[in-house]
């Protein structure tokens, strides 16, 4: 779950607060009866100093699950299992388009030129897996009927938010090592990091670890790196060089080169996806871009105490840019690094042909499976004395236009 404002007035993170101040406002007043976004608490509560046991345990958690998966929730979720799709496009697989036809003409009273047609592609995928398994104790579970502990539906809440979090930090945002098991042998949901690359990174640029690819470590689906150029994102790396400052000119050179490259309207119809890292040095480059100031009268300029000196005459402001010439930055702690700051993927937020170029797509409905008491699956089915439930999700990231796609890499501060 990302760090989100909530609506009850003891966790709104945005007012300041933090699981810290939460227990401190609750040492000797009543619990509260829910917490924020689906995270209830059902055990009864007193003001007695044991009922208070679930307060700080849950903060704990709310600290725990407190982590962000943004580029996961910047990915278009589609479910393929229900959506209507347009011309030769499947789940699994689909066609693109590639050697445009040339122009055709005759000469006088001349022959007509035989037809031509345009290079076609398959390209197919291969469904990843994600899923989640809990299990609590028959006692644990009693206990939290009978008393302040945490029982099996709190701890199901919590394992759910995890899986999200769990396919962004061990997935989307995973990086790409020389020797990786290729595409065929990987389980998991496909790392951007393979998504959106091409034949000259695979071949000439390096690892995060410094280390030159084998060929094959950036194949994708049926697509093999070294052989279908045709599948190449907009990659701007430094080989094997090391770093380059991340610069206004750097940047914007980036922009202009992949907008003639690309397939979509990078000032329009892309966002960025980068670590906070990277977000904070492109905020403050768009501000100096901008060439942002303060403009307020003199009688606004003051002091701030700070212990018994004062700082310097003036405002207390800040022009924080949240996009970069209007392309959204979206920060993610967990984000990849090719270098000393992480790198900036560009992906389109449009559709080609009523599709959505970049996306996550769901190719059967989410699976559940619960067993335990008062289940189909009771204690003598599984032999165990467990409440258990499973979740499956059978998913890919799926890119329909590569060339909408970029990545600039090798980045230092």
């Amino acid at each position: 779950m990302s760090a989100r404002a909530s609506t009850h007035p003891l966790m709104g993170y945005a007012g300041g607060n933090s699981p810290e101040r939460f227990l401190e406002s609750n040492v000797l007043g009543d619990v509260p009866m829910d917490w924020d976004e689906g995270l209830l608490q059902r055990a009864q509560y007193d003001t007695s100093t044991q009922a208070h046991v679930n307060s700080i345990f849950n903060a704990t958690l709310y600290a725990q699950y407190n982590d962000e998966h943004k580029w996961y929730n910047a990915l278009t979720q589609v479910d393929r299992f229900n959506a209507s799709l347009e011309g030769p496009v499947t789940a699994k697989a689909f066609r693109a388009a590639t050697t445009p036809v040339d122009l055709q003409s005759h000469s006088e009273g001349g022959s007509v030129p035989a037809g031509q047609t345009m290079g076609v592609e398959e390209v197919e995928y291969d469904p990843k897996r994600s899923e989640t398994v809990i299990e609590v104790s028959d006692l644990q579970q009693i206990r939290a009927s009978i008393e302040d502990a945490v029982g099996f539906e709190e701890f199901w809440e919590l394992q759910e938010q995890q899986l999200d979090l769990a396919i962004d930090r061990d997935g989307i945002a995973s990086p790409v090592f020389q020797g990786d098991p290729q595409y065929d042998s990987v389980d998991e949901i496909t790392t951007l990091d393979r998504v959106i690359a091409s034949s000259d990174e695979e071949a000439n640029a390096v690892d995060p670890n410094g280390n030159a690819y084998n060929d094959g470590d950036l194949d994708y689906g049926s697509v093999d790196r070294s052989a279908d150029s045709w599948a190449d994102s907009y990659v701007d790396h430094n080989g094997a060089s090391g770093t380059r400052q991340l610069t206004n000119d750097l940047f914007s050179s980036f922009l202009n080169s992949m907008n003639e490259f690309a397939g979509v309207d990078v000032y329009n119809d892309v966002a960025i996806l980068t670590g906070h890292d990277t977000a904070g040095v492109l905020s403050d480059l768009a501000a100096e871009r901008n060439n942002v100031r303060n403009v307020a009268a003199m009688a606004d300029y003051t002091t701030e105490s700070v212990g018994d000196a004062e700082s310097i005459r003036g405002l207390s402001g800040t022009a924080r840019y949240r996009d970069y010439d209007g392309i959204p930055i979206i920060g993610n702690q967990h984000a990849i690094k090719h270098g000393d700051i992480s790198s900036i993927f560009i992906v389109p937020t449009d559709t080609i042909r009523g599709q959505p170029r970049l996306s996550i797509e769901q190719f059967t409905a989410p699976y559940t499976e619960t067993a335990g008491r008062g289940q189909s699956q009771g204690y003598l089915a599984t032999g165990n004395y467990r409440d258990e439930a499973l979740m499956l999700l059978n998913h890919e990231v799926i890119n329909r236009d590569f060339a909408s796609c970029g990545l600039l890499r090798d980045l230092a501060e």
